[in-house]
């Protein structure tokens, strides 16, 4: 494997990657301090260096392109992100792809502790390069690397520090950001003063037409929506944000719950341990007074089509699915309150070693971050966020609240249920 500094290119073929049909991987692990969020996107453009097409903008809100060539398939291997490239895909307009990290509030680069890029191919890495805190200051985002098109697929560690969001870099591109959309009109500018009058001109006699054919014009690319970029991080307990609901439409406003956390793991003396094993669940009451308790804990995963309308897709034992655990509730429109909450069900001792973090996504591609900060000594279980209904939907408040069990949170909530120890 070689390793490269800021600015080294090398072709793909000089690099043993001389098939163009090889798909490639790109993966990038980044941590600072404080633990600020950290998006790694990437961007597909053209021969002008612009995101023609907003569908090649790989990123949270879109996690592949639509002839699946670019993919971000998440977490791995301890880094951040990893996408999928296949270069044989992408369309002739898209001639350079650019990965990039950008950091949330008050973060930036300067605080890099771990950073690295790696190019593999069929699990054999090919490149690596490490990004140091010593060359960035306020930058809140980077340009890490590139994969572009000269006289052959090139492979460039690019490292270069940009001083906006990624809502800024989205803009250097080209692209158009679904919340501008609403810009102040431009005020009407003054009526052009009527035209002078002339004396007549002579005018010559009518040439005859030349018919000329015109030249072939390729259509232009369509182009995609505009891409949303609406995520919030609700930073102390008692925040909170408004989540409207629909009134009179066909599709129900599911509301997505995603927990993820770092696979820390338990070392026993004899060596070995068990990874952490953190169950997501929910206690729940309707509007019509009816409660229960999701989680897997018991073996209640409930319903995404019967009452309560909530689902819990699986119990994460392993520690090995990307993408955590997943909570959905289905018809917030029947709920009176759901408080959300996370528990640790083996491999280690408290939350304050696995980095947990819960999502909502909402189907407009809004996204609320709520991390497990902040964690009590001794308490394996945290209650996290409450749902709850008003006059115009649903309010999501944080609560980052630790407990020693279920049954200290219950009687902190006054939702009332007989509690006894379980098993899975």
């Amino acid at each position: 494997m070689k390793v490269f500094t800021r600015g080294q290119k090398a072709s793909l073929a000089s690099l043993g990657l001389e098939s163009p049909t090889q798909p490639v991987a790109v993966a990038l692990t980044m941590e600072l301090t404080g633990s600020p969020e950290v998006d790694v996107c990437c961007f597909g453009l053209d021969a002008e260096g612009k995101l023609s097409d907003d569908r090649y903008f790989v990123f949270y809100n879109q996690p592949q392109s639509p002839c699946g060539s670019i993919a971000a398939g998440g977490p791995a291997g301890g880094a951040r992100q990893v996408f999928r490239i296949d270069l044989s895909r992408l369309p002739e307009t898209i001639k350079r792809l650019v990965f990039t990290a950008t950091v949330d509030g008050g973060g930036a680069m300067r605080q890099i502790t771990q950073a690295r890029v790696c190019l593999s191919s069929g699990g054999t890495e090919v490149v690596e390069f490490h990004l140091q805190a010593s060359d960035y200051a306020d930058e809140k985002a980077l340009m890490v690397a590139e994969l572009y098109w000269k006289d052959g697929w090139r492979f460039a560690a690019t490292g270069q520090g940009f001083a906006a969001g990624l809502p800024g870099l989205l803009k250097h591109f080209g692209g158009e950001i679904l919340e501008d959309q609403a810009a102040p009109a431009k005020s009407a500018a003054p009526p052009s003063p009527p035209p002078a009058v002339l004396p007549p001109v002579p005018v010559p006699p009518a040439i005859p037409p030349v018919t000329v054919s015109p030249a072939p014009v390729s259509p232009p690319p369509v182009p995609g929506p505009p891409v949303s970029l609406k995520k919030l991080t609700l930073e102390k307990p008692g925040e909170r944000k408004s989540i409207s609901l629909e009134k009179g439409s066909s599709v129900q406003s599911v509301i997505h719950v995603n927990l993820n956390w770092d696979r820390a793991v338990k070392k026993s003396f004899f060596g070995g341990g068990k990874e952490a094993d953190l169950d997501l669940g929910c206690m729940y009451v309707t509007r019509d007074g009816k409660k229960g308790c999701i989680q897997a804990l018991g073996g209640d995963f409930g319903s995404r089509t019967a009452p309560p309308f909530i689902f819990l897709d699986k119990d994460d034992r392993s520690g090995q699915a990307s993408d955590g655990e997943n909570l959905y509730v289905c018809r917030p429109d029947l709920i009176e309150r759901v408080l959300v909450y996370a528990f640790i069900y083996e491999g280690v001792a408290n939350f304050s070693t696995v980095n947990g973090r819960l999502t909502f996504k909402e189907k407009d591609g809004s996204e609320t971050l709520v991390r497990l900060d902040s964690p009590g000594t001794g308490t394996t279980f945290c209650a996290i966020a409450m749902l709850s209904r008003t006059a115009s939907g649903i309010d999501l408040v944080k609560e980052t609240r630790y407990f020693k069990s279920h049954r200290d949170a219950d009687e902190n909530y006054g939702f009332g249920f007989q509690w006894s120890r379980g098993s899975k």
